[in-house]
């Protein structure tokens, strides 16, 4: 399979593409567990993330699919239900849902609001479900609520970039590729050192793409003098194959591809090279390779617990 195509996924731009980027400046943040104690429903708890993540979708934050250090959380207090009596019995519930979008790493604040909800139906499980039905995308004291912490994190980013740029320069320098796009990547398009980390992420790509290019060219160069037959040139053209047509080493292999083909029939896939020939098709791929990256590499990251203490300690 071609290489190139499996690094897709995307959150660094290039200038290019910069003014779409910023219109919708994307920030990635988790949703964290909902405290809800002891009464309300254990499903209730799906149907609220399923709200605030098409909440945070509208107000331009990613439902980042790891744990990021930027998340939303919340709780339910002072539950109250109750059940009528009556021919029909009902459930009458009121609690109150408090939300916080914060920092896990710097453990902070950034936003917090209250939302009074109250419902009516047959079960536990349908009267919270209709307790939630107010808290919708459209509603205004959740849109504040969110707009409120996603400038609050532009802001953090505004005033902290360059610790992250350092950071992505000691990886750099160790070769640690995968870092420092890793590192680079939740800088959002609308912050102050978005440019300068954008090209410091893409020209890690690039060292990327050249080391590992190089890499299946010599692999391909071992099978290929080992046995230059139709079985051997098999197996040297999957390496082939597999050399993201933007790397530095893609002329020689081109050639021994074509030495290849003369010597044994064998056509080795170039459908990575003819495909994304044109430039802007070239770039628009690259910009997708670096998010799959940052995923990546946060998903073989160790697996932290993070406790989410905010009582009193607000980003100012």
């Amino acid at each position: 399979m071609n290489r190139f195509k499996t690094f897709t996924l995307a959150i660094i731009a290039l200038a290019g593409f910069a003014a779409t980027a910023q219109d919708r400046c994307d920030i990635d943040i988790s949703i964290a567990n909902i405290s809800k104690g002891e009464v309300v429903p254990e499903a209730i708890n799906s149907r609220l993330e399923a709200k605030l993540a098409q909440a945070i979708g509208k107000a331009g934050f990613s439902s980042a699919p790891y744990d990021s250090r930027f998340f939303i959380a919340g709780r339910f207090d002072d539950a109250f239900n109750d059940i009528g009596g009556g021919t029909s019995q009902k459930v009458y519930v009121r609690t109150t849902l408090t939300l916080y979008i914060g920092d896990a790493d710097e453990q902070k604040i950034f936003a917090t609001e209250s939302f009074e909800l109250t419902g009516v139906g047959s079960s536990d499980t349908q009267a919270y479900t209709r307790a939630l039905a107010k808290l919708n995308a459209g509603n205004s004291k959740l849109i504040e609520f969110i707009t409120k912490g996603r400038q609050k994190i532009i802001d953090y980013y505004d005033a902290n970039y360059r610790t992250y740029i350092n950071k992505a320069l000691q990886a750099m320098a160790a070769r640690n590729y995968d870092e420092v796009i890793f590192i680079l990547s939740p800088i959002p398009s609308c912050c102050k050192g978005y440019a300068e980390a954008s090209e410091l992420a893409l020209k890690a790509l690039g060292d990327k793409i050249d080391y590992e290019g190089n890499l299946l060219l010599a692999k391909a160069k071992a099978e290929w003098a080992a046995d230059p037959t139709a079985a051997g040139a098999a197996k040297a053209c999957a390496y082939l194959a597999q050399i993201d047509p933007g790397a530095s080493c893609m002329k020689e292999a081109e050639t021994l591809g074509n030495q290849i083909s003369k010597t044994t029939q064998q056509q080795w896939e170039f459908e990575n090279v003819t495909k994304y020939e044109d430039e802007l098709a070239l770039k628009k791929m690259r910009i997708e390779a670096a998010k799959e990256v940052a995923v990546a590499y946060a998903k073989n990251q160790p697996k932290q617990q993070n406790r989410f203490i905010f009582l009193t300690r607000r980003y100012r």
